[in-house]
């Protein structure tokens, strides 16, 4: 494939890396990586043009791209530059996130040409979406990279290309308004820094722990799960009945992945 490929996403916990990655795989071994993952590689913008082909991956927030992101891709331009979309969700739904992806970066000067809605562990608990994206996933992942690849092989022009259709609703649906939520520290805690350093809102500062910006928090888990002593954890009634509800419904069932 002669088009230089890069991929663009934010894996507070890892699976839309996983994802992304998997199906760049399945196009090429040879790709750049902007993980904007952490707020300082969220700064810059990024330009491409029609010599390149960017997949943008990005976890679902309650059925939509998190605003943070939203606000943050008005830094990257295309200029008639293919591009693959992929939402990443806990196993409930993606409800308008891939839409909303793919109508972001195609005002931005992207050509949208494949998308795609993948499972992973919810952030929320393990008991969602487990061990997700596993073998299958990425086996999926993998092969939808390999038909994207070909059809690109197989083009003469991109105005060949039909309007990519993905499923969702405009307008979106509205964000859910959650009060302040910020994951405690308990006593085990030894002040080791890493909830810290890879807080992707720079909301726990660096000289307390414990001290957690409820305005920049986003309850991405990161903290939680990258925490070698188990010391964080949310413990909030709105928090956890959205939780339980996620458990009662959807921890018994296996969505699979969707691609356009």
């Amino acid at each position: 494939m002669s088009k230089r490929l890069s991929l663009i996403y934010f894996s507070a916990t890892g699976g839309t890396a996983k994802v992304t990655k998997g199906v760049a795989e399945g196009i090429s071994d040879n790709y750049k990586e902007y993980d904007i993952t952490s707020p300082i590689n969220r700064k810059e913008s990024i330009t491409f043009d029609s010599n390149d082909l960017v997949i943008v991956g990005v976890p679902v927030y309650a059925g939509r791209v998190p605003k943070f992101l939203i606000d943050f891709f008005t830094k990257i331009k295309g200029n008639h530059t293919p591009a693959v979309f992929i939402t990443v969700y806990g196993n409930r739904n993606y409800d308008d996130a891939l839409i909303e992806l793919k109508d972001t970066f195609e005002s931005n000067g992207f050509i949208g040409i494949s998308a795609g809605a993948f499972i992973a562990e919810h952030s929320n608990t393990t008991k969602v979406g487990t061990n997700r994206p596993d073998i299958e996933d990425l086996k999926t992942a993998n092969k939808f990279g390999a038909d994207i690849k070909n059809k690109l092989e197989n083009l003469e022009d991109m105005s060949q290309l039909p309007k990519l259709i993905v499923k969702g609703n405009v307008p979106y649906k509205e964000r859910i308004s959650v009060p302040p939520i910020v994951p405690d520290t308990n006593d085990a805690c030894t002040k080791c820094g890493i909830c810290a350093k890879y807080c992707p809102m720079g909301a726990i500062s660096i000289n307390n722990f414990k001290d957690i910006d409820a305005a920049k928090c986003v309850r991405c888990c990161s903290c939680i799960k990258k925490c070698p002593v188990n010391a964080k954890s949310i413990n909030h009634e709105v928090f956890n009945k959205i939780t339980k509800g996620l458990i009662d419904n959807f921890s018994t069932i296996r969505n699979e992945p969707e691609c356009f």
